[in-house]
């Protein structure tokens, strides 16, 4: 089972939440779908909830702060410093929606858009790390942009993080971390995006079985926009219970040795 115990390097996805009106009934559906124990907040922490798997941090729900705020699964970068991190995106063409702010003795963390407005944060550990549990059933495997401008992304985020880049194909290329060259997430071309849904990165789920996991969500009043299946294994597309899109996958024997050695590598 992979885990983590200490602070991820710099630029790596080390953290996923998502906003919603009924948190309970939020937490309902993923420890159903997902497996996770959901631990509500305390009422100093805005009711922020830990979701856990095996005993270890997985991702959070929280109640919705503020109206305009919309339910979407954000993804957190880690960052050696969260202020710094501010000046690289504004400098870079981005915008700072949080300012960093400590919270609580668990870490220093602020929310951006990109310059073409896709939301991610920044994460700085403290005590809570980040991803406790990953690439295992039931956690985050896997984090893609999803953009209609790959060049501009690419040069955004070369900016903010110092990623460099593999191309995979016309449309698609991995972002390797600056500190070692691990693959640590993706850009995606996605021409296919309706007009009105902006540009956003994507968070992908692991479960052992995507058909058994897509009829857990027909099950609990989800939607499943579409099953396909990919070089990594068979993978669908879900809208949760307040509109919030992701994606679950179950990795092939192949993607999951893969897998194995991005852990080793951590």
């Amino acid at each position: 089972m992979p885990t983590r115990d200490t602070n991820w390097p710099a630029g790596t996805p080390n953290w996923v939440d998502c906003c919603f009106d009924d948190v309970k009934k939020a937490g309902d559906f993923y420890a159903k779908l997902f497996g996770w124990d959901v631990q509500e907040g305390p009422a100093e922490m805005g009711g922020y909830a830990l979701c856990f798997k095996h005993g270890r941090s997985a991702a959070a729900i929280t109640p919705r702060m503020a109206p305009e705020v919309p339910t979407a699964w954000s993804t957190f970068f880690a960052s050696d410093d969260v202020d710094a991190t501010a000046e690289a995106v504004r400098a870079a063409g981005g915008s700072v929606i949080a300012e960093p702010m400590s919270v609580a003795g668990a870490g220093r963390m602020a929310f951006f858009t990109d310059a073409e407005g896709a939301a991610f944060g920044a994460w700085q550990g403290g005590e809570h790390h980040g991803f406790g549990i990953f690439n295992e059933s039931g956690s985050v495997g896997w984090n893609d942009l999803m953009t209609r401008d790959l060049e501009g992304a690419k040069a955004f985020y070369g900016k903010v993080f110092g990623f460099s880049y593999d191309e995979m194909g016309a449309d698609y290329v991995t972002c390797k971390r600056a500190s070692d060259g691990e693959v640590v997430a993706g850009i995606h071309l996605a021409g296919h995006l309706p007009d009105e849904v902006p540009a956003n990165w994507l968070t992908h789920f692991v479960v052992a079985d995507r058909d058994s996991s897509v009829a857990i969500v027909e099950e609990l009043d989800g939607e499943v926009l579409m099953s396909f299946d990919t070089p990594f294994g068979p993978e669908a597309t879900i809208r949760g219970p307040e509109g919030e899109v992701f994606n679950v996958i179950s990795y092939t024997a192949q993607a999951e040795e893969e897998a194995e050695h991005d852990r080793d590598a951590e």
